[in-house]
């Protein structure tokens, strides 16, 4: 019987928010996904060919931040549209936010930065995204202790982490990011259920004490219940160390392969 086929996990792709650096349009914004953010930040720019043509006429373009970590480029897209059309968005838990704020989310205004900044961190904050093992990076200072800021205020779970980095430095480590996993040692045991872990069956380790479980136990014990039905932390059942839900199954993910 030939092994299980598990659905691949993308090794990098982003949204992305572009400002525009022409004159009388530095407020202008723009919203986009990609596998490789530098690249796709020279065709906006007219560098190399294939930019948006709605970006053409407010060249030249600069890349506030980044949103990475998505589980797939699917997941990516969705959250990219979600992200375009808070005003269309089917996410009916955006009425929660304040008011003040929901004028600002779905009124015209939404080629702006402020409107993308309230909707980027409102979305972290509801379902499905606030599971999803995703990070944000922003290289400049005074928009990252921003988005600090806001996401703090929106109630942005603390597994979501807003870097102060570099953009190309974020993508040219995206491949070491992840853990090695390796297949199970010769008899290793899941630490809850006792039973032999097996290569093709979805199991984890922790970084901390490496004590292995099947993830399905891990998950089934967890205390971090949530309205999804996988967690998006976990905490180690032998050391009690914090686990990242979406580092676990890339980690998986990588050594089957």
């Amino acid at each position: 019987m030939a092994p299980a086929q598990h659905p691949s996990i993308c090794s990098f792709y982003c949204c992305y928010l572009l400002r525009s650096l022409k004159p009388g349009s530095r407020d202008h914004v723009y919203v986009g996904s990609t596998p490789d953010p530098g690249r796709r930040l020279r065709q906006h720019n007219g560098e190399i060919t294939a930019g948006a043509v709605t970006t053409r006429s407010r060249r030249p373009w600069e890349m506030l931040l980044i949103v990475h970590g998505f589980p797939s480029k699917a997941s990516a897209l969705q959250f990219e549209w979600a992200w375009q059309n808070p005003h269309m968005s089917r996410h009916a838990s955006f009425d929660a936010i304040p008011y003040e704020l929901q004028r600002t989310l779905y009124g015209n205004s939404q080629k702006k930065l402020e409107t993308k900044l309230v909707a980027l961190c409102a979305m972290l904050a509801l379902p499905p995204f606030k599971v999803w093992p995703l990070q944000i990076a922003c290289p400049d200072a005074q928009l990252h202790a921003d988005v600090v800021g806001r996401a703090q205020r929106h109630g942005v779970p603390a597994h979501i982490r807003i870097e102060r980095r570099a953009i190309g430095q974020v993508f040219e480590q995206a491949p070491l990011s992840c853990p090695y996993l390796g297949p199970p040692a010769p008899g290793e045991q899941c630490a809850l259920c006792r039973q032999v872990l097996e290569e093709e069956r979805p199991w984890g380790a922790c970084s901390a004490c490496s004590a292995p479980w099947h993830l399905v136990c891990l998950a089934t014990c967890t205390e971090s219940r949530t309205d999804s039905l996988v967690p998006a932390t976990a905490h180690c059942t032998e050391c009690g160390q914090l686990l990242i839900w979406g580092d676990l199954v890339r980690a998986f993910a990588a050594a089957s392969e």
